[in-house]
């Protein structure tokens, strides 16, 4: 039971709240930047905006402004330790409005160490540019637990740099952050999991179909190797069975009208050996034979020759001979019948021909008087005279004498 409602959880079936919670921690919320930025005393003032941050995955998701402020370290790490703190000495007092910390990624310590730094010296959100590498605009989700209600987001290197060179040249830099897009991360557990199992399908169906096609074709190849031997060994056998004849002065075939051999079309010389085949066409032997062994059929009128003196090839020859054989004979029984019918009726109408007729004897009174009461009876027919029956003339006389 355990093991389906994992299953279960994991085919997105019934997912649990440990799964949810992963699924739900792979969002990813942008932020929305403008920044400004003028020199003290000055009216002018210049600004950008963009979708430029990224919310850190533990921070809350709500818009806060202020000015930035970098730490006081060298390289503004802000990664300072119990004896020696990070400092923010340029934030502004209790009443000097709210501010932005501008910490470096990056100096051996986690994001939450710099987080809470700023926090403790009252920094409203901590914005932490990306180090070098990379492209220089590369941003990245952050983890930072434990850091309370301070927003933290995460900007590029070469935005945190323009920053960071603009407030060292005396500018006066105030960002406010508010909150841009949700966007789905490009590939979490169930996508990872999907995919995976979708390529396994797919390959091990790429190589079965590979398998069985591979199977199938050499299955195909080794039957018609078999046949191809076969064949030709039953064409061996039907080539020894042809007629072999030696050509002499004064044949038909050397004569100048005779014909030439339709393999080399070369005239026929005495001493020529050729070999007779069951359609009656004669080629040279040296010829003929190699066309047989491959073709099995005469080049001119396309006979084959193991049909012709009956040798099998295979089973599927054997079928068709037999369904070829049951086909033709239909025909060549009724033929048989026909002849016999015919033969049996000329059989018949020669011997009338020899024979007289037989003379029939005249009916008697009771036979009249019986025939005009079947006639009563029976409703008249008309009856055409068979006028090769030469007896037929005096039966129909009598019917119309008794009719009359």
């Amino acid at each position: 039971m355990q093991l389906l409602c994992a299953l279960a959880a994991l085919l997105c079936l019934a997912p649990s709240p440990s799964l949810r919670h992963a699924a739900s921690a792979q969002a990813v919320w942008t932020a929305w930047l403008n920044v400004s930025w003028r020199l003290p005393g000055s009216n002018e003032t210049s600004w950008s905006a963009g979708e430029s941050g990224v919310f850190g995955q533990d921070s809350p998701l709500h818009g806060v402004a202020g000015r930035l402020v970098p730490p006081d370290d060298a390289l503004h790490y802000a990664c300072g330790g119990a004896a020696s703190p990070a400092n923010f000495s340029r934030a502004p007092g209790p009443g000097g409005g709210p501010w932005l910390a501008l910490i470096q990624r990056g100096g051996g310590c986690e994001f939450t160490v710099k987080i809470k730094a700023a926090a403790k010296w009252g920094a409203a959100a901590a914005v932490i540019y990306n180090y070098a590498g990379g492209t220089g605009n590369d941003v990245q989700p952050m983890s930072h637990h434990g850091t309370g209600n301070t927003v933290a987001i995460m900007i590029s290197h070469l935005k945190g740099k323009e920053i960071l060179q603009r407030i060292e040249s005396g500018y006066q830099v105030t960002m406010i952050i508010e909150v841009g897009k949700k966007h789905g991360s490009w590939m979490n557990n169930y996508s990872i999991f999907f995919v995976s199992v979708s390529f396994f399908i797919v390959t091990a169906a790429t190589v079965g179909y590979f398998i069985f096609y591979s199977a199938r074709r050499l299955r195909l190849a080794r039957a018609q190797n078999r046949r191809q031997k076969r064949l030709k060994a039953d064409a061996k056998k039907a080539i020894g069975q042809l007629q072999l004849r030696t050509l002499k002065q004064g044949d038909k075939e050397t004569g100048p009208d005779a014909d030439n051999c339709a393999v080399c079309i070369e005239v026929y010389k005495p001493n020529d050996v050729v070999r007779i085949l069951t359609c009656n066409h004669l080629f040279h032997k040296s010829c003929i034979d190699p066309w047989l062994l491959e073709h099995r059929t005469c080049p001119m009128c396309k006979c084959d020759i193991l049909k012709a003196l009956g040798i099998e090839v295979d089973i599927e020859d054997r079928t068709e001979t037999a369904v070829s054989n049951e086909a033709s004979n239909i025909p060549s029984l009724s033929e048989e019948d026909n002849h016999s019918e015919t033969a049996s009726s000329g059989y018949a109408s020669v011997q009338g021909a020899e024979e007289p007729p037989l003379e029939e004897p005249a009916p008697s009174e009771g036979d009249h008087h019986h025939l005009v009461n079947n006639t009563a009876q029976s409703p008249p027919v008309d009856v055409l005279p068979h006028l090769d029956n030469p007896g037929f003339e005096a039966d129909e006389a009598e019917v119309r004498e008794a009719k009359s």
